[in-house]
């Protein structure tokens, strides 16, 4: 018996569907860098979903969860359909598994979520020296904002290089899977 045997059909599919979507919903958050951006972007989402498929990394509900969504991976492009919904499903998501594992699990599948779309959000930078004097000030702003917030929660902030390979979109993305998850994305 799987683990995952556990859940209702629907619960399960909801489970294993959403390390893709979030990745999805990140990627499709921003139109910059068009085609060479989406590819890089998609490459990166399975590469790391298969990545994390093969690795025990602590939190075992998410290893159960992620190794489905590869298994699953035919019914990817069935996934990639009502992006809107996500938020709402990593709610339903994490009272489902609140009601069957402990908080730690419930924590290591959204540090999971969270970590394959910033990944995928770090798979292509959109932002460049072209950009435009208001957006190079917002991406400032927010990179200020964001060292601010990791000093008083006592964890290390992102150096430069790596805060401008996501692009405001795809940082708002992320901090709206965020909120839905009840959980901080700096």
């Amino acid at each position: 018996m799987s683990f995952l045997d556990q859940f209702l059909p629907g619960e399960r599919s909801l489970l294993v569907s959403l390390p893709y979507r979030v990745g999805l919903f990140v990627s499709k958050s921003d139109r910059d860098g068009g085609k060479e951006s989406e590819q890089a972007e998609m490459l990166a989402l399975s590469n790391i979903i298969t990545a994390y498929s093969q690795e025990v990394f602590g939190a075992e509900t998410a290893q159960h969860i992620i190794s489905e969504t590869v298994a699953r991976k035919p019914e990817w492009s069935e996934w990639s359909n009502d992006l809107e919904n996500v938020e709402g499903e990593c709610r339903r998501a994490m009272d489902v598994l609140s009601d069957i594992v402990d908080v730690k699990e419930v924590n290591g599948v959204k540090r999971c979520l969270m970590e394959i779309g910033e990944a995928v959000a770090l798979a292509f930078r959109e932002f460049d020296d072209s950009a435009s004097i208001v957006d190079k000030i917002k991406i400032y702003i927010a990179y200020m904002r964001s060292r601010s917030k990791a000093a008083k929660l006592g964890i290390v902030a992102k150096e430069w290089d790596q805060f401008i390979n996501i692009s405001l979109e795809e940082r708002e993305a992320l901090q709206e899977v965020a909120e839905a998850l009840d959980t901080e994305y700096i």
